[in-house]
């Protein structure tokens, strides 16, 4: 278990329980029961250092700062209704750079019906942005906890590719590209695969359709936003369900832009996935019978699905390959470990 999953272990402890708190830290959101029906409630923050680099367009930052939390209420089946936004800023910011965060990020919100209602400034050593979602479960919510041996794994899009991304753009700032050897340059890709991977990293698009498809038509027994890395969020999602989960190496799918990344950097593609992060992807299960209804996904879900393991009766989060398994749950960005 990583750090960062212990610590939520330690608080739920120590925490009263509430009949209103239905289901409380531990999962992608809270859902919480209130007059007229049930909220789902989440929120995200993006650190300079951490989650961006120094210097990022403000349009940019506020559009991905709505998109991340957005991804968590995907997970749990449900659709936005308003959030709030709480900015810090060192002095020596430029005097526009909330507003612009602001503005973007209320023009994201809007493409998926959420109103920015408010929030917070604060003066701060680096910028920060924080978004706090309500929105409303469109059936019963998805949790991390329903998966059951014999049920499919599947994941949707192509992970690692905004790990990828991230190099590249540190790269580009003339950093330490944070991965693969010595003497690769962004130039080196194509003009196509720079701008996929970049995009994958800067403008993630949250999977809201998808969620509301599975939570409305039940076809999900559990799922996981996967933002820390497909092996650490698989393990989560094994643990929550008590049960132990097979990744099919051979299954996860790599874009071309990642395999060419790949091969320029001399990294495994799998690897990337396994442990970048940053994707908001969803993997999810479903029961057996129906996994054939995903060999078509239909437009309207916006992002392709793929069966890559499966559920078994055990624990733990298991990658196979020819040569056999390996555990994987300890792969995967944690804050309490270090920078992506």
């Amino acid at each position: 278990m990583k750090p960062e999953d212990l610590f939520v272990e330690r608080l739920r402890e120590r925490l009263p329980t509430d009949e209103r708190l239905l289901l409380g830290p531990g999962d992608d959101a809270a859902v919480v029961s209130v007059e007229g029906g049930t909220l789902v409630a989440t929120t995200d923050t993006l650190v300079e250092g951490v989650d961006f680099l120094p210097g990022e367009n403000p349009d940019r930052l506020g559009r991905r700062a709505v998109s991340v939390a957005l991804s968590d209420l995907a997970a749990m089946g449900a659709w936005p209704d308003f959030f709030l936004l709480s900015i810090g800023f060192p002095q020596s910011a430029a005097e526009d750079l909330p507003l612009s965060i602001s503005l973007a990020a209320a023009k994201r919100g809007r493409e998926f019906g959420a109103l920015l209602a408010g929030g917070d400034l604060s003066r701060a050593a680096d910028v920060f942005v924080t978004a706090a979602f309500w929105g409303r479960p469109v059936a019963a919510p998805i949790t991390r906890a329903g998966a059951r041996a014999g049920d499919v794994l599947f994941l949707s899009g192509t992970p690692g590719d905004a790990a990828a991304g991230l190099a590249i753009a540190r790269a580009r700032e003339g950093l330490d590209p944070g991965r693969g050897g010595a003497g690769w340059t962004p130039e080196q890709l194509s003009p196509a695969d720079e701008t996929r991977l970049l995009a994958a990293f800067r403008d993630p698009e949250p999977r809201l359709p998808l969620g509301r498809a599975l939570a409305r038509e039940r076809l999900a027994t559990a799922a996981i936003d996967v933002s820390d890395g497909l092996g650490a969020d698989a393990a989560r999602l094994a643990r929550a369900s008590d049960v132990r989960i097979v990744i099919e190496s051979a299954e996860v799918p790599r874009s071309n832009a990642l395999q060419s990344f790949a091969v320029l950097a001399g990294l495994d593609p799998t690897s990337l996935a396994l442990e970048g992060g940053d994707d908001y992807e969803l993997l999810f299960t479903v029961a057996a019978a129906d996994a054939p209804r995903f060999s078509d996904p239909p437009p309207e879900w916006g992002v392709d699905v793929r069966r890559i393991g499966r559920v078994e009766a055990g624990e733990g989060a298991f990658l196979e390959e020819d040569d056999g398994q390996r555990p994987i749950g300890d792969l995967g960005f944690d804050h309490f470990e270090g920078r992506r």
